[in-house]
């Protein structure tokens, strides 16, 4: 009578399973456990439409909410299981040198890092102090020192120190709107 209940949790814990066996490339921007949470109810909704079951779909739609809102909580009382039940971001570059038996656990190549790298606007790997991917799939990235761009306030430094005049933010932006800003242009 409530084998249903139970087969919800089952796929609901089999698919996050299988989800992080497939690894973080294989997720757009969602935890893992939201991305089986979602598989799930998406295939319940289909098979109830087939089936015409609401109200067996109803209780497997708060199953799956349910167990993934327990599985959320447990992660952050008990850090231990975070690893697994949500994921942890997985070192891919480290001064520079691309970290291969990370990539190899991931299941990633040096050219799918090298384009994700790419796409940020990192040319040189020499640049980069430490890169991960992140739980939700992404790539972050920290600088070298001597890699970050300069920013308005340290130029105005360099500029004090040279005794020449700091030019007021805005000025070369206001040419390119100018058109726009004037009616009818």
């Amino acid at each position: 009578m409530y084998n249903f209940a139970y087969e919800a949790v089952v796929v609901v814990v089999f698919g996050l399973a299988a989800l992080r066996l497939a690894g973080k490339k294989a997720i757009a921007e969602m935890t893992t456990l939201e991305m089986i949470t979602l598989l799930a109810i998406g295939t319940v909704i289909g098979h109830a439409v087939s089936e015409n079951e609401l109200w067996k779909t109803l209780v497997c739609i708060a199953i799956f909410v349910a167990v993934m809102l327990i599985f959320q909580f447990l992660a952050l009382k008990f850090p231990v299981l975070e690893k697994w039940l949500i994921g942890r971001p997985t070192l891919v570059v480290k001064d520079g040198q691309i970290q291969e038996h990370n990539l190899r656990k991931m299941r990633m190549t040096m050219e799918q890092l090298e384009l994700r790298l790419r796409r940020k606007g990192i040319a040189n790997l020499s640049d980069i102090r430490t890169a991960t991917i992140e739980i939700d799939g992404r790539i972050g990235y920290e600088l070298k020192e001597s890699s970050l761009p300069l920013t308005r306030g340290q130029a105005e430094q360099i500029l004090a120190a040279l005794n020449q005049p700091v030019p007021p933010l805005g000025q070369a932006q206001s040419e390119l709107f100018e058109k726009i800003r004037k009616p009818g242009g």
